[in-house]
Formats: C-alpha cells, structure tokens, sequence
C-alpha cells in the first residue's frame, strides 16, 4: 500500500520529452526534487502537470534512495488557492525563499504548518502581515530568532525607550543623543513590545509599523541567503516601477 505524504510544488520545469522536475516542500520528507514521468499524459481525472502547481495543497508518495526522487502518486485533498496580483507575487517569494534556506531532506513540521497557512491568508486578505509572521516563523525554526522581549544586554523591553536591531546582538538601546546618527530604523520599546504581542496571539487589531518590522527581517534573513537578493523580490520591484 503506498503512504501519501502532505506536499506544496515550491517551482517545477520541464524534464524530458513529457515529464516534469518539481521541487516540493513535504511534511515527512522536508525539501526536495522528484522526477514526474508522464506529467502532461492524460488520464482519467486529467494530467499530472494540471495537478502539480503551487499553492494546491497535494497528498503526494514519493520512492528512490537517491537525492532526487521519483513521484510515484498525486492526489489533491481540495483546490489550489487562488493568488492574485500582490498576493501571487508574495506567494512566489514565499516559495523562493523557502527552497533557498530550507535545508533538504530536513523535516521542519512547524515551518510547513506556517508555510500552509500563510498560503491560506495570503488567499484571503492584506500580504503584509502574513509575510511578516512567515519570516519570523522561518528564522526561529532555522535557529535564528528575533527576540522582540529582551535587548542586547538581556534586560527586558522598556516602552520608553527607544532601540536600534543589529543582526549580531538584537535590540540594542539608542540613547536620545544617538538617534540622528544611527543607522537603519529606530523603534520605540511600544512598537517592539506590540510586535511581541502580535506574534504571540495574533491580534490583529494592533496598529503594526510594517516598514520597520520588514527591515529587521531582511537583516536577519541575510544571514540564510549569504545578502543575495532573491529574484521574486526584485520582479516584484520592477513591477511596482512600471
């Protein structure tokens, strides 16, 4: 009997005459790439490659001992989400940045729970937030958590002050003669408190600065991709410029 695994196409390309080479993101089997031999043949229920698309939830089995595997079944246990417009561009990140900082064949349950529901939210409503807590949840789950209730010297975070992030050593405290010549984002101990507040119950009536929670991430995030810019980001520009 062959056990299915929850998965997510990540990307995929063509491979060969008829089939495809995908890279998944699989509950049991983490990150990897499989050989789907047949994808475009037709068959009852439709081909292969109409099922194999990102954002639609599979129930996958793959074999091979070696690194790249070969799908021997798909099914699909409901619909894809439907992404559109800033929604889709944040999704393909999303999944970019997965396949670049996930290790292969490491399986990280939390960070694929994450993965669905962002996916799921992104379907839904405003990408801001979902990418946000997405990121959060990434770097925590790789061993490189931002820590949003205590600063650099360990004491905990004051709403009065004020504190600058350092990739290094987290929230350091910016002294008032200070701020005009710091560099990247202050924030005050409020909005780093809120953000706290935000990632542990989700409350999402809390009015979140956004520019500089997205500059903490990317800090932190290069530290995974080596400071290289990833490409559905920098589409993700050129569209914004046009």
């Amino acid at each position: 009997m062959t056990t299915l695994q929850p998965a997510w196409v990540l990307n995929r390309k063509a491979y060969g005459d008829n089939g495809l080479l995908v890279e998944l993101f699989t509950a049991e089997s983490g990150r990897c790439s499989a050989v789907v031999r047949g994808a475009h043949r037709r068959k009852q229920g439709g081909s292969l490659a109409s099922l194999l698309q990102p954002f639609h939830p599979l129930l996958i089995a793959l074999v091979g001992r070696g690194e790249l595997k070969t799908l021997r079944a798909a099914e699909s246990p409901k619909s894809a989400y439907v992404l559109r417009g800033d929604a889709l561009m944040s999704g393909l990140y999303v999944n970019e940045l997965v396949s670049r900082v996930v290790p292969r064949f490491d399986p990280h349950p939390d960070i694929f729970m994450s993965y669905g529901e962002s996916v799921e939210a992104l379907s839904e409503g405003p990408s801001e937030p979902v990418l946000r807590r997405f990121e959060l949840r990434l770097l925590s789950e790789l061993g490189y958590r931002v820590d949003w209730f205590c600063d650099s010297a360990g004491d905990v975070i004051r709403p009065e002050c004020s504190y600058r992030f350092e990739v290094d050593h987290g929230f350091c405290q910016v002294l008032m003669a200070e701020k005009r010549v710091t560099s990247g984002p202050v924030m005050t101990g409020t909005q780093v408190v809120a953000v706290s507040e935000w990632l542990a119950d989700g409350d999402t009536t809390l009015a979140l600065e956004w520019a500089p929670i997205k500059h903490i991430t990317r800090a932190a995030l290069g530290q995974l991709t080596a400071g290289r810019t990833l490409h559905s980001r920098e589409i993700y520009r050129q569209l914004k410029k046009t």
